[in-house]
């Protein structure tokens, strides 16, 4: 019998947005629901099928239950969405998460500076966008034993091709950094957060981790403290690693994520 398959999935999410400019080119930092960070994340996991099994059946047992059943996000065709949720579910579904083990979290923060903006993206959302994602895949991508499957949460201005070219570029540069290049084996797709369960988990995620930043409200994050993998501060440069510095942008279990360990976040 032929060996199956091994197979990893990352389901792919952001919150935030990539826009400084508005319509009219109007700059928007400064006005009223203008979002200052980009944060873009995903959740790794082998064992897709139990992963969202849980979130269905999570789901269901919410729409059975005399207690929520009624709240306004539950209608017809809904799914777990962490702004839209009503804050009984929200309580709830975190909760829920802190007892889901099978996955992984990485997350990219991107704080925006108009600047920057400029300089590194040409003033261009889908630039600063994908390079984003490009920082959130690279060194993920390093089992040539593996096929990936990567799904990238649809929105309004997703491309396959500009995702698929993060995908490359990330692999080309871990690849530049290996005695011995690999050949990476990969799928990618963009798709409907209300047909994929499983984006539910990194959307949470993302709006606990957001939730703390700019409201300085923890409760969600420290909840779900213990899933999160890696968050990358990408553009905090004052805590760039260097030498004998004591100091590090990438936070994991060893370096916990703390607002009073990173750079005060312009909002």
């Amino acid at each position: 019998m032929p060996e199956q398959e091994k197979k990893i999935y990352f389901f792919i999410d952001e919150s935030g947005d990539p826009n400084f400019y508005g319509k009219g080119k109007k700059l928007l930092v400064g006005n009223e629901g203008y979002q200052p960070l980009l944060l873009i994340g995903m959740i790794e996991t082998e064992n897709r099928k139990l992963l969202r099994k849980s979130i269905l059946e999570f789901q269901k047992n919410l729409e059975a239950d005399p207690l929520f059943k009624s709240l306004h996000s539950i209608k017809p065709g809904w799914y777990l969405h962490a702004i839209e949720d009503h804050p009984d579910i929200r309580t709830k579904f975190v909760s829920h998460l802190r007892s889901l083990d099978g996955f992984r979290t990485f997350i990219v923060i991107g704080r925006k500076d108009v600047k920057r903006f400029a300089r590194k993206h040409n003033n261009n959302p889908v630039e600063f966008y994908y390079d984003m994602l490009y920082h959130l895949l690279k060194d993920r991508l390093r089992d040539e034993s593996v096929t990936y499957h990567l799904y990238l949460a649809k929105r309004q201005k997703t491309k396959m091709t500009f995702f698929e070219e993060s995908v490359i570029k990330a692999i080309d540069r871990d690849n530049q950094r290996r005695k011995n290049p690999i050949k990476v084996t990969y799928k990618c797709d963009v798709v409907l957060s209300s047909e994929y369960p499983e984006l539910s988990v990194i959307d949470y995620m993302l709006w606990s981790l957001q939730r703390y930043i700019r409201k300085n409200e923890s409760r969600f994050y420290e909840a779900l403290l213990s899933k999160y993998n890696l968050i990358i501060d990408l553009y905090d440069t004052a805590n760039y690693s260097k030498a004998n510095s004591g100091k590090s942008n990438y936070y994991n279990s060893s370096n916990i994520f703390n607002l009073d360990k990173c750079s005060e976040f312009t909002l």
